[in-house]
């Protein structure tokens, strides 16, 4: 239904609108988010890397906007890059109330945790026996589900402050008549 466009009242599509967020403008973090959700069951260790690897390309995206006033060296971390954008977005403001720049503190909590799992629970980094990994669905699909809300909510927010330049397209049969 989210596809076709059809309302679904009472339902909050997130990981169906993430998707259609991600496939026209971030067609790798697209990509990488496909294989995090096809993950969550069978290997969730994965799911989650994958799921740190879409927001870091989103954000990584967004900053390399040309109207964002931001050199990135490319081995940002996921914690580094949301510092970046929160700052970018001016989401922690003297002027808003205390619990906006709460929850913007704690997206930076969110990404820091969601990496910090990906480092030290996955076998992302060399593991041995003693390491704790994470193999249970149920916490790949926390992160799966975290990282989509942060990830829409940093798309829209995109969206607001830097809005794409309109095209306008013109017909051609508007030329006709000319001589040549």
């Amino acid at each position: 239904a989210i596809d076709l466009g059809v309302d679904t009242p009472d339902f909050i599509p997130s990981i169906p609108t993430f998707k259609n967020e991600l496939k026209d403008d971030y067609k790798v973090a697209f990509s990488t988010f496909q294989k995090a959700y096809r993950q969550i069951q069978s290997d969730p260790g994965l799911a989650i890397g994958l799921a740190n690897s879409t927001l870091e390309g989103i954000i990584k995206e967004i900053l390399r906007d040309e109207r964002i006033n931001l050199e990135l060296k490319g081995s940002e971390t996921l914690y580094r890059l949301t510092i970046l954008i929160i700052k970018e977005f001016k989401l922690i403001n003297d002027d808003f109330p205390k619990e906006i720049k709460t929850i913007a503190n704690s997206l930076i909590t969110i990404n820091q945790s969601i990496e910090k799992l990906r480092s030290e629970m996955t076998d992302f980094h060399g593991k041995t026996e003693q390491d704790t990994l994470i193999s249970e669905e149920i916490f790949a699909t926390l992160v799966v589900n975290s990282v989509t809300t942060v990830g829409l909510f940093l798309t829209s927010i995109y969206k607001r402050k830097y809005p794409q330049p309109q095209t306008i397209l013109i017909e051609d049969d508007d030329y006709d008549d000319l001589p040549f």
